[in-house]
């Protein structure tokens, strides 16, 4: 698939709006064909390289699949769960966000975000007015990929003043339709074949991007953030199917004894009935072969070769495990590396502190793209251009990475409540326990209800105990 490196010229957009496609389609056709790499090594489906030593040309097809990238975004997308929306007036829907979200199917489209970021560096989320009348919700957000979608960063405004969704493409993966986002329009556009133009344009309300970057690793030099499944990664995992490639050869080397025979005539390996060379393998297979003098009357001699021991590759795996281990923070038992010894609870929770600490800054940053982005999608549903100062409070709650385990963090509750009883009465001690936002939702109701029914059954029995009638309880 080869992609042009130039913007098509589209009829109806403006000229400053030609440009700024242009520059948009520049950013996405450089970064594509990296970003396909990328998912090529997270399908396992990259190409091997060989070195053309220890491998025979008879075996260099042969497939090996690896997962290490995949384990290296998947190690940090599981330890990283959305929990809801919290606001300093602890409401359980703050600004009625829940069904706005629902109708987005966020709880299922957010993690999948998450691991294209992870993998590819960035994901970005679209919140746009939707098309009722085709079916969309009010309030549209979408994420998106970096492989079909773009943004140009604004250091100044520290957000982006540009932004390209590849919409559809054809057979050949050439784009057929695509959306532009400015600060002062969203633009579709789209393709017959023998031109482009523009389908439908709208106004922009807000008069910014309102599209958000969700990175991961984001620095001053990369803004929009670094894959996991970076140069490194995909080097390691070159060489671990090398590795394993090896090892397959020397199985198929040494499965059968190897034996060294010594003095045996050419006929020994030969069918007497067709006389063409007996196959190799079927001679090892036979149940008893037969084996003539030589011409002097000696019986040739046999000397089995020790075989080789595949330890040396194994080892080289392993070496190349605990390099990728270094490298994406991913725990050895994780990769399926026994240990000798198995580590202690404490030696457990070492081993994935590195891993737990990236999963907290990338939360610290996608907590900030989820706040614009659900404020954003209120600022669109209210028909608001300013946020008002509660808007501006409004966060989001993610579990705990580390995942610890219930006794160890109900024991730890339970002492902080000891020490603070106040902590009792805050649903953040709820939340830390593990519940999601609907159990505690749930469990503050049936605390509610409760006790509610046991205040009216303390109300009936002191009535009674007075001697009033039901009519007179009731009146």
């Amino acid at each position: 698939m080869i992609l042009a490196s130039t913007a098509p010229d589209v009829m109806g957009l403006r000229h400053h709006e030609q440009k700024l496609l242009g520059e948009l389609w520049r950013e996405w056709a450089a970064r594509f064909p990296r970003n396909r790499l990328r998912r090529q090594y997270l399908d396992s489906k990259q190409e091997t390289r060989h070195l053309g030593i220890a491998v025979p040309p008879i075996l260099e097809d042969l497939e090996v699949a690896i997962g290490l990238p995949e384990l290296a975004v998947e190690g940090m997308a599981a330890r990283i769960n959305w929990d809801g929306i919290v606001s300093p007036s602890n409401s359980e829907d703050p600004f009625e966000l829940s069904e706005l979200l629902d109708d987005n199917r966020f709880d299922i489209e957010f993690p999948q975000a998450v691991r294209s970021s992870l993998g590819q560096s960035v994901a970005f989320i679209s919140t746009t007015l939707g098309d009722v009348a085709s079916g969309e919700p009010k309030v549209k957000q979408m994420p998106h990929s970096a492989l079909w979608s773009a943004g140009l960063w604004d250091r100044v405004r520290r957000g982006l003043r540009g932004f390209i969704s590849i919409d559809n493409v054809d057979d050949l993966g050439r784009p057929t339709s695509f959306t532009m986002i400015s600060p002062e329009a969203i633009t579709h556009c789209r393709t017959a074949g023998a031109g482009w133009f523009v389908e439908a344009t709208g106004r922009n309300p807000l008069g910014y991007v309102t599209v958000e970057a969700l990175p991961h690793a984001p620095t001053l030099d990369e803004p929009l953030g670094a894959a996991r499944v970076n140069r490194r990664v995909m080097n390691l995992t070159d060489r671990a199917v090398r590795a394993i490639l090896r090892l397959e050869v020397h199985s198929e080397l040494f499965s059968a004894p190897r034996f060294l025979l010594m003095g045996a005539d050419e006929s020994t390996f030969m069918d007497p009935n067709t006389g063409k060379p007996i196959p190799l393998w079927n001679w090892y297979m036979t149940r008893m072969n037969a084996i003539p003098t030589d011409e002097e009357g000696e019986l040739p001699t046999i000397e089995q070769i020790a075989q080789q021991s595949p330890t040396p590759h194994i080892e080289s795996l392993r070496t190349i495990y605990s390099q990728f281990s270094g490298e994406t923070k991913v725990p050895l038992n994780s990769l399926g590396i026994v240990q000798d010894n198995p580590p202690s609870a404490e030696g457990l929770y070492a081993m994935k502190e590195d891993l737990v600490i990236l999963c907290s800054n990338f939360i610290r940053v996608a907590t900030g793209t989820l706040n614009r982005s659900q404020q954003t999608a209120i600022l669109l549903r209210d028909g608001r251009t300013e946020l008002t100062p509660e808007m501006r409070q409004i966060s989001q709650r993610f579990r705990n990475p580390a995942i610890p385990s219930v006794v160890s963090q109900s024991d730890a509750i339970v002492k902080q409540v000891s020490a603070i009883p106040e902590l009792a009465l805050s649903d953040v001690i709820l939340e830390e326990l593990g519940y999601t936002e609907e159990q505690i939702t749930r469990i503050r109701a049936d605390i509610k209800r409760n006790q509610g029914s046991r205040l009216a059954r303390e109300v009936i029995d002191a009535a009674k105990a007075r001697g009033v009638t039901g009519a007179n309880i009731s009146g």
